[in-house]
């Protein structure tokens, strides 16, 4: 199958997309940093009580609107986050995923079921990883410059 015809076919569902972690509004700065520490997470979805969505707060908006000030630190996360962000659902398909981050230079789109509640992430380590299964022989087995050719054998 081509890595076209996949990405037409193979929907987000198919993806791996439970190691997302979600916050309530309440939560500080302070505490959503350490979360994405612990989980080595680029994001963090904001929740409310029937885990709907409320916003994102990414490594990117880590960097832009909180890391130079530490008073940010202790204020609430809803101050920081990006509310409404584009979302995807399970049924869309990988590549529907991938145009929509690709266009609106996005690394991380939450993932809804139809009730509009928050089931994961996706993220752009995800799509690599999918594009990367697609034809892993031509991938993995490239040197650093391909056009380079090695003289002598690696190794002792």
């Amino acid at each position: 199958m081509s890595v076209a015809k996949d990405l037409h076919t193979s929907r987000i569902a198919h993806l791996d997309i439970s190691g997302h972690v979600v916050v309530r509004a309440e939560a500080t700065v302070a505490e959503v940093l350490d979360l994405m520490r612990e989980n080595k997470a680029g994001a963090v979805l904001i929740g409310d009580d029937d885990n709907m969505l409320a916003g994102i707060f990414t490594e990117r908006d880590a960097l832009m609107k909180v890391v130079e000030d530490p008073a940010t630190w202790t204020r609430s996360i809803t101050e920081f986050m990006t509310t409404a962000p584009q979302t995807v659902s399970l049924y869309e398909t990988v590549g529907d995923a991938l145009h929509m981050m690709n266009a609106g230079h996005y690394r991380n789109a939450p993932v809804l079921d139809t009730d509009g509640r928050i089931v994961g992430n996706v993220d752009h380590r995800m799509m690599i990883q999918f594009l990367t299964d697609r034809f892993p022989r031509e991938i993995y087995n490239l040197p650093p410059d391909p056009e380079q050719i090695p003289r002598t054998k690696e190794g002792a």
